[in-house]
């Protein structure tokens, strides 16, 4: 009896001792935010240098992300890892919510600021494993090095006013009423091997297709849990997730130019991913349309005339070039004056002007998490400031009503309406839609069928030989990062207001077409699709990691911003697509090895 006792105590004793291990590297969310409730009060209360103002308000950034990825080439693995990253950011004020720190662009700090992890306080990695008391010490450093860096701004932005007259009366931050939220789901565990074997199947198919040069196929799965307070008050907790695979390959002609194309698939969750027997379909498809692209003419001269968009391309130009500009901007001043941000501002001095034809509305559905069967990766429910989100409809028939906005009022939006993401505020899922009383709807709405049929009609009041049909464009993060990394940097990267074409047809006045290569558009603005003539019945939604519009060197933030547009395919009157035109890199001196 006393052996089974002495052997139960023995259990007890680890039994605790286990437990009491583990709570030294599980921080539970009460001891996180005792810590942050901990810190603020004292950095309210204690933080100043003599002569230098106070904080008004503090904010603490906690998140907890897990990374796990896959990439292969040829059917053999070249990368694989699971990783833990711990980020705390801070952000002081000082001043008042009329005049702070804030909105002020320092281009010596930006981009010389402090290397040492110590004065680090944005996205600052703290220790895998923390307690309340590491915690305090990492908030500790992180709120001082901001306290000083936020007071040096201040200084040289009231300097850089002294001279100045300044008009604008707007408020540097919105006060707002805090609240607490909780916006969490389960974080699962993922068995990397299965998607080592199934990164391995799609990336084998290039094995057989000896005309391409290069491939890659690649998987991430990115869990973040937040942890978020405020001075006010103002607290949340949210998980978010992000899951991609990304089909990317290319080759060249014998004049040298890159022909490309991709396949991707973005989602919240893995289960959400495309069947395998999609993305087998879906990576197959580029190798043969790549092969197909090889053997097809070139665009022989400019283009200007109707073009019709559908699929992707439809959804990938408007995300490009027309939703950014749905994005409230606060033009930062600088030691020589206001810094304009000309790429995406083309509608912040719009609101109540007709920026599409009065058939068509843009509504902002950021809780909305799927589109008939598809799921959609923008979905979120409280943005990064702790504001909840809701249905927000920015263009209505034609007509611009608001932007999406963040607590940084701007001249024209002086209100949250909880759109900020990655660090500013940007577009989360947008919808094209055709008003729905709309006089003659029949008109400006057809099927596939009946667009071309439209197309070649403006192609004949124009005695045009054929118009140009656009299946499917260039996506800007591939291109910028996957595709320029396997062509070993040659990849000709376009000028401003131009987008790749990878897959474009000639339609003939008899309705044949045929396949094109070796164009892209041309100055396709914002302004020009108030100029489309009609739309498709049936959107297209799609999934992007989408460019933050203002830019990270800005605002500290991400440089992209998980995203979903759901829009129809789009006939304009006139566009421009030209010839690629460059220097290309020279073929390989040799053939591929493996090419008999």
């Amino acid at each position: 009896m006393n052996k089974y006792l002495l052997i139960n105590k023995i259990i007890i004793f680890f039994s605790s001792f286990f437990i009491a291990t583990a709570s030294l590297y599980s921080t539970s969310d009460n001891e996180i935010f005792k810590a942050m409730q901990d810190e603020i009060d004292r950095t309210m209360n204690e933080l100043s240098l003599e002569s230098l103002k106070k904080p008004y308000y503090v904010e603490y950034t906690l998140r907890m992300s897990q990374e796990y990825n896959v990439k292969s080439v040829l059917g053999a693995i070249t990368e694989s890892g699971f990783n833990k990253i711990n980020t705390l950011s801070v952000k002081i004020r000082i001043g008042s919510y009329k005049f702070d720190n804030s909105n002020y662009l320092d281009f010596g700090l930006s981009f010389f600021g402090s290397g040492d992890d110590e004065e680090g306080f944005q996205n600052r990695r703290i220790p895998e494993e923390f307690d309340y008391s590491s915690l305090r010490r990492e908030l500790w450093l992180a709120t001082d090095a901001a306290y000083k860096q936020s007071q040096e701004i201040l200084t040289k932005k009231e300097t850089a006013l002294k001279n100045r007259i300044s008009k604008d009366s707007t408020y540097d931050f919105l006060e707002v009423k805090p609240e607490i939220n909780i916006d969490t789901e389960k974080i699962p565990v993922l068995n990397l091997k299965l998607y080592e074997k199934l990164c391995n199947s799609l990336s084998e198919i290039f094995v057989r297709y000896h005309k391409i040069q290069s491939s890659l196929v690649s998987f991430e799965f990115l869990p973040v849990k937040t942890y978020y307070l405020n001075s006010e008050g103002m607290k949340y907790i949210k998980t978010e997730f992000f899951t991609g695979i990304e089909v990317v390959a290319s080759t060249q002609t014998q004049d040298g130019m890159i022909i490309s194309d991709f396949f991707s698939a973005y989602n919240r969750f893995p289960e959400e991913l495309p069947s395998n027997d999609s993305l087998l379909k879906g990576t197959e498809n580029v190798a043969k349309n790549i092969i197909e692209s090889l053997n097809s003419p070139e665009l022989d001269e400019p283009y200007s005339g109707p073009v019709l968009f559908i699929s992707q391309s439809s959804a990938e130009i408007f995300a490009q070039t027309f939703a950014p500009n749905l994005v409230a901007q606060r033009s930062p001043l600088t030691e020589t004056g206001l810094q304009e941000n000309e790429r995406y501002s083309l509608f912040q001095n719009k609101i109540g002007a007709r920026v599409l034809p009065e058939f068509l509305s843009i509504n902002d559905i950021p809780e909305k998490k799927y589109y008939k069967n598809t799921p959609l990766v923008g979905h979120f429910k409280i943005d990064d400031e702790g504001i909840v989100a809701n249905e927000l409809q920015l263009v209505r028939d034609g007509y611009l009503k608001t932007l999406l906005s963040s607590r940084t009022p701007t001249k024209r939006v002086r209100k949250s309406n909880g759109n900020s993401r990655g660090g500013s505020p940007m577009f989360s899922i947008l919808e094209m839609s055709v008003t729905e009383d709309y006089p003659k709807k029949e008109d400006f709405q057809k099927d596939e069928k009946g667009l071309i049929e439209k197309m070649i009609k403006l192609c004949q009041d124009r005695e045009l030989p054929f118009g140009i049909l656009v299946k499917k464009v260039m996506d800007q993060n591939i291109m910028f990062t996957t595709l320029y990394s396997i062509t070993s940097s040659e990849f000709n990267i376009p000028q401003f207001q131009s987008i790749p074409i990878i897959e474009a047809y000639k339609v003939f006045q008899d309705g044949k077409m045929e396949l094109i290569r070796g164009c892209e558009l041309k100055n396709l603005a914002a302004q020009s699709f108030k100029d489309i003539v009609a739309v498709g019945k049936i959107k297209y939604a799609l999934n992007i990691l989408a460019p933050a519009v203002v830019s990270p060197f800005i605002s500290g933030g991400k440089q992209y911003v998980a995203s979903s547009v759901i829009v129809p395919a789009l006939l304009f009157e006139d566009c421009e697509i030209r010839p690629i035109e460059g220097n290309f890199p020279k073929l390989p001196i040799i053939s591929n090895p493996n090419s008999n």
